[in-house]
């Protein structure tokens, strides 16, 4: 026992390293990049105190706010629901192109995640991209919750967004780095969260009741031929099987997802094994008439000398079409024929 009264004190000067000083706040910044002004909003939390940044005094109250800025539980700054500031415009580092059927995205830098506000609903584009790649996105109705961002927040830049948007089609995407270089607030937060999101005005709308979209897609399928293979799954257990060759590595394995439409088959497409990373397979397009699909695809090589993972990999992707659909053709960029597969 006294041992244990005697180790006390050490271990409570121990602890006191991993609490933050009093009075501490957090601070997270969104960079909100639209085609007039690159805009970035802070919002504080924790204790009521003085903020100074670059000679400027940041008075944090907890005052409440009907500003439709206003976040529950941030600090007002200087008696405003947030700290703004205004900087000119960036040049967009990504583009997107509208096809019949979907967009094209090409980006300049890493993104976690695309969105698409129809001037009435959101829908998801796609997930993380690095710079320098291009891929083929179908609209899926979801939520942006905005990955470095709590939910308030996100509801509030949503709004935001859409107040903005006067009813027109806009693309947000979340940047994986911020623009501009972090404040050098006194004192220092006890934790500085930060997100970037870029605006493109002015978006050409697709037909999302397209009767196809895309599954699934990646580099580590359990197929393990050199040539490449096709197949047409319609039944329950042909599509599980599918499903299982396109997602035999990842443990644990995902289920099957459920159907996008009421009759549906599932057009798998697998390029064989590579020798390195950098490889990659996307749609392009797909054509539906007469109970046969004409599936379109990118094949991607890495370029030479490009740096890549050196280890085996094996792409692929899956496409959902709405049934019935007897046969699926597969084509690559320069129209040559890669397979055909009969509905199992």
């Amino acid at each position: 026992m006294k041992k244990l009264l005697f180790l006390l004190p050490l271990l409570l000067v121990g602890c006191s390293y991993l609490l933050p000083e009093h009075p501490y706040y957090l601070a997270h910044e969104v960079e909100l990049l639209t085609p007039d002004a690159s805009e970035r909003w802070v919002y504080f939390y924790g204790d009521p105190m003085i903020v100074e940044l670059e000679g400027q005094e940041l008075v944090l109250e907890a005052r409440p706010s009907r500003s439709p800025w206003a976040v529950p539980g941030a600090l007002s700054v200087n008696g405003m629901p947030l700290y703004r500031e205004l900087l000119p415009p960036l040049a967009p580092e990504v583009t997107l192109e509208a096809t019949p059927r979907g967009y094209y995205l090409r980006t300049r830098t890493d993104l976690l995640a695309s969105w698409l506000f129809d001037g009435e609903a959101w829908y998801k584009l796609g997930g993380p991209l690095e710079a320098g790649q291009t891929a083929y996105l179908r609209p899926e109705p979801a939520r942006p919750g905005f990955g470095h961002m709590t939910r308030d927040e996100a509801a509030v830049l949503r709004h935001e967004i859409e107040a903005r948007a006067r009813g027109r089609a806009v693309a947000v995407f979340e940047r994986a780095t911020p623009v501009h270089p972090p404040y050098r607030f006194v004192p220092a937060p006890w934790v500085y969260r930060r997100a970037s999101l870029r605006v493109l005005e002015g978006v050409e709308m697709v037909n999302l009741s397209a009767p196809w979209r895309v599954l699934a897609e990646g580099t580590q399928s359990a197929y393990s031929g050199r040539s490449p293979y096709v197949a047409l799954a319609c039944s329950p257990s042909a599509k599980e099987d599918l499903w299982r060759l396109a997602q035999g590595r990842r443990v644990p394995r995902p289920p099957l997802p459920p159907a996008f439409y009421k009759q549906s088959c599932i057009a798998g497409f697998f390029w064989g094994l590579k020798p390195t990373g950098g490889y990659r397979v996307k749609v392009r397009d797909v054509a539906i008439e007469d109970g046969s699909a004409e599936i379109y695809l990118n094949l991607i090589s890495p370029p030479p000398g490009a740096l890549t993972t050196q280890q085996l990999t094996s792409p692929y992707v899956l496409v959902e079409l709405e049934a019935p659909v007897r046969f699926a053709y597969f084509y690559d960029q320069k129209g040559h024929a890669l397979g055909r597969a009969r509905a199992r």
